[in-house]
């Protein structure tokens, strides 16, 4: 299944409720998510999973698993799973018919990080509001190289350690995401230009930015990814370059938007910023495990 048919299918069963928006498998199939390519894949009608296998420890599965499958479909696409990975770990929305299925085999919940997903009509969007000399423009305006450079120190290993308490070493390597990879993403077949923006310091330089998908069948726009350059945090950049998407998603005809933030304490900057432009909860989800001792 490729990534065009792999969108297709998430987009035809997609509600506020489920745990994957054809915009995260449009970010992740672009090869821009840092994640490494899955050791195996699997698939069948309604349904398709990535397998990350791992000596002497479980497997890390993801995948989607449309709501509608029949009870024998679900189980026998997780018996697949097992049959590869004997011991696993795979998250999914916790009130899932998917997520029932495995529990039904023996699988058991896991503490740890957790997702939130939220929601927020576009009936009403906040305005951007911007400190003296920040411009939001297009990622096209800014140049490719800038949108890199925003993403880069955004979401430097660095950076993520420092937001989540870590212990830094000084050996952190830079940021992965490259040029190519950027133009590997602009390739996908859902993205829009008018939904990649970018917040400009008053040099010039790269302060913040975000990333819309916009689904057309569903009217939705899911932020994926958002970031702000440590050198301008605090500035409310990250808050008025998410409403400046919505208010160009609604003009390519969104009418909802979605996001999925972590929901655990040990992360919740995310989750405050988007609960500020008044997205609420929906669902959240859950890692279960199997097989494992």
């Amino acid at each position: 299944m490729d990534l065009d048919a792999r969108i297709d299918l998430v987009a035809r069963t997609w509600t506020p409720t489920q745990q994957l928006h054809p915009g995260n498998i449009a970010w992740h199939g672009s090869g821009c998510d840092s994640a490494p390519p899955a050791d195996i894949n699997l698939q069948g009608e309604g349904w398709f999973a990535e397998l990350w296998l791992q000596d002497g420890a479980p497997a890390e599965v993801d995948g989607h698993f449309s709501p509608g499958l029949a009870p024998d479909d679900r189980r026998a696409a997780f018996e697949q799973i097992r049959t590869v990975a004997p011991q696993g770990t795979i998250s999914l929305a916790s009130d899932a018919p998917m997520a029932d299925a495995v529990r039904a085999h023996g699988a058991r919940e896991v503490g740890g990080p957790f997702f939130l997903l939220q929601h927020r009509d576009l009936d009403r969007i906040p305005q951007p509001i911007l400190p003296s000399g920040y411009a939001i423009v297009s990622a096209d305006i800014a140049g490719e190289h800038v949108r890199v450079d925003a993403h880069r120190q955004a979401w430097a290993p660095a950076r993520i350690k420092a937001l989540l308490g870590l212990t830094m070493t000084g050996n952190e390597p830079p940021s992965g995401f490259t040029l190519e990879k950027y133009r590997a993403m602009k390739a996908v077949s859902i993205y829009r230009c008018e939904l990649d923006l970018v917040v400009c310091a008053p040099d010039g330089s790269p302060a913040a930015f975000a990333l819309g998908w916009f689904d057309g069948r569903s009217k939705s726009v899911l932020f994926e990814p958002v970031g702000t350059s440590p050198d301008h945090a605090r500035r409310g950049l990250s808050r008025a370059v998410c409403s400046a998407v919505m208010s160009a998603a609604r003009d390519l005809g969104a009418t909802q938007s979605v996001v999925g933030p972590r929901g655990d304490e040990a992360y919740p900057a995310p989750r405050r910023l988007y609960e500020s432009l008044g997205f609420t909860t929906l669902a959240r989800t859950t890692t279960l495990t199997w097989g494992a001792n």
